[in-house]
């Protein structure tokens, strides 16, 4: 039986719906080393100016980096600016 995720993909793809606004999904764009754009944030976990946590769902989002500031959260859309060193994701606590 195919998983859900992937029922969700194909339906989507059908549809000419963007992945990132599946549920469960998300979507990231970086300018350089000083602008990321993340869809589907669910909300945001710790927030500081070396580090911002995000969670994305079944995932968590770590940006590591100076002078971190987070310019527009809304709309399940995130833009941090500053100087981005490292992401790195891990799986969700439950």
């Amino acid at each position: 039986m195919p998983k859900k995720g992937d029922l969700l993909a194909r339906f989507g793809a059908k549809l000419d719906i963007p992945r990132e606004a599946l549920p469960g999904s998300f979507g990231l764009t970086l300018s350089g080393q000083h602008e990321l754009v993340v869809r589907g944030c669910k909300k945001i976990l710790s927030y500081g100016k070396d580090r911002i946590t995000l969670a994305l769902g079944k995932a968590v989002l770590e940006i590591r980096g100076e002078a971190l500031f987070c310019t527009a959260f809304g709309a399940r859309c995130v833009t941090v600016t500053g100087r981005i060193v490292s992401l790195c994701f891990e799986e969700a606590k439950k």
